[in-house]
């Protein structure tokens, strides 16, 4: 059964309502558009509002992992005693929507590791410290991230091969092997591509991490270490189309962080050497 501590039960459901079934998602919705008011709605009231029966509510619930909807109903009123104030004055001008960007980065800092497990963040940098060869793959907006990734990668004394083409990245995957590590950057973490990529490396024997959105995803699931991290208000069709990649570029600072330390002296040799690279490069 599942009870999230505080302030993760909203970011819980965004990331599931992908993968239920079409009359549970339009439940989800509701559930996300309505929070706020949810501690005064019955489940026969949420129904009407969603247009699916009472059933198809608790059957939600359900499937989200809860008991029903009273434990839902009462997890949502907690949570709303840990919510921030939300003020967010309509920006005026290109300076004041610059301003409210920053501004609602701030206010969804805590959201975006609201799903975040320790356990796999621990895993994805102690297997990246020890591999044998490490690839890193992203498509469509996450293929940027993945370039910046394989050259932070190899800054510290971490190699890694981030190849453009998709075909080049299933033969670069297939070519991985037991000790190698393939890390994937997919906000939707359904992007068919991507997904030939991965199984490619688990066919090959190698350890798969992934970082996305939805804790639900077809690559998620099929990942050893999956890190969720995202925008707390933001949806599915969001998420795959216009959303920003701050939380994925986020994560990988820390994870670049990590890695440093992990790696501890190679990586310092290795910062070192291209600090003199740069250094060489820089006109007076």
């Amino acid at each position: 059964m599942t009870t999230h501590p505080p302030g993760q039960v909203l970011a819980h459901i965004r990331s599931v309502q992908p993968s239920l079934l079409p009359a549970e998602q339009a439940v989800a919705a509701a559930l996300l558009e309505h929070a706020e008011q949810i501690v005064e709605l019955s489940s026969q009231q949420l129904a009407e509002l969603s247009g699916a029966s009472r059933a198809t509510v608790v059957r939600t619930c359900q499937s989200l992992g809860y008991s029903g909807y009273q434990q839902l109903r009462v997890l949502l009123a907690r949570d709303a005693g840990y919510a921030e104030p939300l003020t967010k004055p309509a920006a005026v001008g290109p300076a004041g929507m610059v301003a409210d960007t920053f501004a609602q980065v701030g206010r969804a800092v805590t959201a975006m590791t609201a799903l975040l497990d320790e356990d796999a963040v621990v895993g994805t940098v102690k297997a990246a410290a020890i591999a044998r060869h490490m690839l890193v793959v992203g498509n469509g907006l996450s293929a940027p991230l993945a370039q910046d990734m394989a050259a932070r990668l190899s800054a510290i004394g971490r190699p890694a091969q981030a190849p453009l083409d998709v075909i080049g990245q299933q033969i670069a995957a297939r070519l991985l092997g037991p000790g190698d590590v393939l890390l994937i950057i997919s906000g939707s973490g359904a992007n068919s591509s991507t997904l030939r990529v991965a199984q490619a490396a688990l066919d090959a024997g190698a350890l798969l991490a992934v970082i996305t959105a939805f804790t639900r995803s077809p690559l998620a699931v099929m990942a050893h270490h999956s890190l969720v991290v995202g925008m707390g208000e933001l949806s599915f069709r969001d998420e795959v189309t216009v959303t920003t990649r701050i939380p994925q570029t986020i994560l990988m600072e820390g994870l670049i962080a990590a890695l440093t330390e992990e790696l501890g002296e190679k990586a310092a040799q290795a910062k070192a050497l291209a600090l003199e690279v740069i250094s060489a490069n820089l006109d007076e």
